[in-house]
């Protein structure tokens, strides 16, 4: 795991990302225990300022059966406001138990 960057870093590297695309992308999502994010194009994914980055599995798969043609804007759902970037919640869904795990690693043992 020595690799692998702190959520912090992403966050940083995701707004540049989003900052270089002038608009066209915007994060819009985050998930702080998976240290991801997601960048979304604004035009598509943010409707009245709020965003549509989740799937309606129900809808999408009433779609596929339909066999007629469908795009992504015809399955999408709006975000939960816990899993907007920048909530306090970073991505956790306050309905679920979340555990913290104690970690003791050799850098914070002392000797």
């Amino acid at each position: 795991m020595e690799n692998v960057p702190w959520h912090s870093d992403v966050r940083a590297f995701s707004e540049a990302l989003a900052s270089k695309s002038e608009g066209v992308y915007e994060v819009a999502c985050e998930h702080v225990h998976s240290c991801c994010v997601l960048l979304a194009k604004a035009d598509k994914f943010k409707v009245n300022d709020q965003w549509y980055t989740w799937i309606d599995y129900e809808k999408f798969h009433d779609l596929v059966a339909s066999g007629r043609p469908f795009n992504s804007t015809d399955y999408m759902a709006v975000t939960p406001s816990w899993a907007v970037y920048g909530a306090e919640e970073g991505g956790f869904d306050p309905e679920q138990t979340r555990f913290r795990k104690e970690r003791y690693h050799k850098s914070n043992r002392s000797a």
